[in-house]
């Protein structure tokens, strides 16, 4: 499946359309989603810094950065579980990092099972197919696990935090 190549023309008018929609979304609301997104302080602030970067085109100047980090923010949205089965292969593969002796070798080899297994498995899911057997089913279970299990963990987080900083 090959996409077909955009004529100068096309390619201007999308960066264009892109450059509006960017434009439409102010950088704080940026932050103010990744801030609600349950990620990391260092996380979000690293990626709010991608908002600044910025890229003169002929007369005008394109937030290519901004573009970038909503393009990420909408193909998470569309994809959850997708990100969520790559974020459990990459954990598969630190994981299996630990083992002593032959742990760095078999990493590599794990996180790329891992990764596209959980990739297909979070894709199905997304889909709204359910595998009821096989390492598919295992790895949508998963999927389901780190789900709730990070869920739960930015709630306790949130109550600790709040809970330190108003005390």
């Amino acid at each position: 499946m090959t996409t077909p190549a955009l004529s100068p023309a096309q390619a201007n008018l999308k960066l264009a359309l892109w450059q509006v929609d960017a434009d439409s979304m102010s950088s704080s609301d940026l932050f103010v989603w990744l801030n609600d997104s349950g990620l990391p302080l260092e996380v979000t602030t690293r990626l709010h810094q991608l908002v600044t970067y910025t890229k003169k085109a002929g007369h005008k100047v394109i937030a290519i950065g901004k573009i970038i980090l909503i393009k990420i923010i909408e193909f998470v949205q569309a994809n959850r579980n997708l990100v969520m089965g790559m974020a459990v292969g990459v954990a598969a593969g630190f994981l299996a990092n630990a083992i002593p002796f032959v742990g760095p070798f078999l990493a590599p080899i794990a996180t790329l099972l891992g990764v596209s297994i959980g990739a297909i498995s979070g894709h199905q899911l997304d889909q709204g197919y359910r595998q009821s057997d096989g390492i598919t089913a295992v790895a949508q279970s998963l999927i389901r696990i780190a789900q709730e299990f990070f869920k739960l963990f930015i709630d306790v987080i949130n109550i600790v935090f709040n809970n330190v900083v108003t005390a």
